[in-house]
Formats: C-alpha cells, sequence, structure tokens
C-alpha cells in the first residue's frame, strides 16, 4: 500500500519544483510513495485520461493513504476520491483551486477536471484536509484558493510570497509542507 501519493499539476511532471526533494524526504523515512506522470497536453490532458493512471493504482490506495497535489493536482484529487468512494487519510492541497484561472491555455485543459457542483462530500471521505495558499500566486487567484478551501472543509494556511509554490518562486523544497505531513503521522 501506499503511504503518500503526490500529484503534479498541468502541464507538469513529478520531477520538478518540490516533489522530487519530498519523494525523497519521505522514501527516506521509510514511506512508501507514489508519484506517477500524468498525460499533459492540449489534447491529452483531461480527467478521464488521467483518471486511467491513478486506476492502476487504485488497488494500493487504502485509508491510509494521504495525497499530495500542486495546482490543477487537488481538483483531480478531489473529483477521483469522490468518484470512487475512496476512503483515504489526509489531503495536503498546494496553491489548488477549482475553477477557470482566466488564463487560456490552462482553462482549456483544466476545464475537464471541474466536474461537480457539491464538493462538500470529500469529508466523508478523508481524516483531514489542509490547502497552502499563497499571497502572490501569477496563476491562480488567491480568492479561488480560498472558496475552493472553504468548498472542502480545509484548514488554510497562507504563506506569503511563495508565488506558484514552484521552482520560479524558489520552491526546489517545502519544508513546511514535509513537517506538517510528519506531524499527522
Amino acid at each position: 500500500m501506499f503511504d503518500y501519493v503526490i500529484v503534479h499539476g498541468s502541464y507538469g511532471t513529478p520531477f520538478e519544483n518540490w516533489f522530487p526533494w519530498l519523494f525523497q524526504r519521505l522514501s527516506e523515512a521509510g514511506k512508501n510513495v507514489l508519484a506517477p506522470q500524468f498525460p499533459c497536453g492540449n489534447e491529452i490532458q483531461n480527467y478521464t485520461n488521467w483518471s486511467k493512471v491513478m486506476d492502476v493504482y487504485k488497488d494500493y490506495i487504502s485509508k491510509e493513504t494521504s495525497f499530495i497535489g500542486h495546482s490543477l493536482a487537488p481538483a483531480f484529487i478531489t473529483d477521483y476520491i469522490l468518484n470512487n468512494s475512496l476512503q483515504v487519510k489526509n489531503l495536503y492541497f498546494v496553491a489548488p483551486f477549482y475553477g477557470l484561472i482566466n488564463i487560456p491555455d490552462f482553462d482549456k485543459v483544466n476545464s475537464p477536471f471541474f466536474i461537480y457542483n457539491d464538493l462538500k462530500n470529500i469529508q466523508n471521505f478523508v481524516k483531514s484536509i489542509t490547502c497552502y495558499i499563497s499571497t502572490t500566486d501569477p496563476y491562480v487567484p488567491n480568492q479561488l484558493s480560498v472558496d475552493f478551501a472553504d468548498n472542502i472543509g480545509a484548514n488554510k494556511v497562507f504563506v506569503e510570497n511563495s508565488g506558484h509554490f514552484n521552482k520560479a518562486a524558489g520552491y526546489t523544497h517545502f519544508e513546511q509542507l514535509l513537517e506538517k505531513v510528519m506531524k499527522d503521522e
């Protein structure tokens, strides 16, 4: 069984930003970690194709598995858990949103991921949810992150001057997230 699943965002890979560092740190702590590559690109990045990737691993996800997602990933993770009625442990969402961000290239590939009107049911499938929200995200409007966190009943952690929590913003490590994840063990 996986202890943690790390999910990247739009046009992303598991080999960028703070994901490899977190994968390594959790693995060194003896945790089983999955960080799959999801299909990215205008014609192949959609909920159905990402679900096909997750379905391969679904039998290895349990009520002791926590998900960590960046950017678009929280929307996918939320939808996937609701669609499959998966009981999981905790959700850690970084720069989350659930809706269009008014950047046409991203909105085109992101829109198939927003399939639920009522996200509150996610609380029936998780122990806790924590959302890390930047005060200076150049892609995701702050209010979109706050609204998503409120809609799913998440604890909100506001991080000053953190951009999109990506390499461009200096995020090749994310100590605050690791500390929270390990505390929740």
